[in-house]
């Protein structure tokens, strides 16, 4: 089998020539059965160490914190703003239901301050992640190319092999395929892998977004409701305007929450797709 034979895809660059002569030369026929158990150890531990990051990825709680946020901001409809009709609003005014609203607006601002550095705090622990994952990724790539050194050299050292009929395969053939196998599956992690980079990613920058939207709105109803100075301003708000800086952040919350959802389908997919490779080898 020529060296050609061999095509790198992309993904894991041609091993070092100099890394394959090594090991032609230092090749023991009387350990063929075992050739390159260590470079295959390797890749293995690899695989089981990108699995158990990949398990390890979800953001446990966010979606409930989401959630939290989404049921504060409902409970903040510019509608109270509103003076009840009819009798009902006979002993009912502006005025005070500006104040009840300052109020209750108050309330939900310091709560979803909270619910902002949590987000934000678990948009950080996702970007973490998406780092140890890099780290495993190259650490899945460079036992990729340290297997592919091992199987040139297996290739080389077969190829002035000419088994008798009848005979036998040399050790070292089965010996290949069994790296063969362990080669492909490294190389099918290093998508996987990024794939789940890719989830992480996405829900972190959607986490940023609704803390960001957190602090925007504070500040848009802070002013609209006339309590940006020192002291509160007398102002009839616009409720179109409450609405509609209610509705960006409800908005982010609900993108925010369908990222966490995709992100975990994505996360389910790597760790299955992963584990049927490990359980293969």
């Amino acid at each position: 089998m020529a060296d050609g034979a061999y095509r790198w895809q992309g993904q894991a660059p041609a091993p070092d020539a100099a890394r394959v002569e090594a090991i032609v030369a230092a090749y023991d026929e009387t350990e063929a059965h075992a050739f390159a158990e260590p470079a295959r150890a390797t890749a293995l531990a690899r695989i089981d160490q990108a699995l158990a990051a990949v398990r390890a990825g979800d953001l446990p709680g966010a979606a409930d914190v989401l959630t939290r946020a989404r049921a504060l901001l409902d409970d903040l409809r510019p509608a109270r703003l509103e003076p009840r009709r009819g009798l009902a609003g006979l002993f009912d005014s502006r005025g005070r239901r500006l104040r009840d609203f300052r109020e209750a607006w108050r309330t939900a601002a310091g709560a979803l301050s909270a619910v902002a550095d949590d987000l934000t705090a678990r948009a950080d622990d996702a970007t973490r992640h998406t780092g140890v994952l890099d780290d495993l990724w190259t650490g899945v790539r460079d036992g990729l190319i340290d297997l592919d050194a091992h199987l040139l050299a297996a290739v080389r050292r077969l190829a002035g092999q000419v088994p008798a009929e009848d005979a036998p395969a040399h050790p070292l053939e089965s010996r290949k395929a069994a790296l063969d196998a362990c080669r492909a599956a490294a190389l099918a992690t290093l998508p996987l892998i990024r794939g789940a980079q890719t989830g992480d990613a996405r829900a972190a920058a959607a986490l940023t977004a609704c803390a960001d939207g957190v602090e925007a709105w504070k500040t848009d109803w802070r002013q609209a409701l006339g309590l940006a100075g020192k002291r509160p301003k007398r102002v009839r708000p616009d409720p179109d305007q409450l609405s509609r800086l209610r509705d960006d952040l409800l908005a982010r919350i609900d993108r925010a929450l369908t990222e966490l959802t995709t992100a975990r389908q994505r996360r389910s997919d790597v760790e299955a797709r992963l584990t049927r490779l490990r359980a293969g080898l």
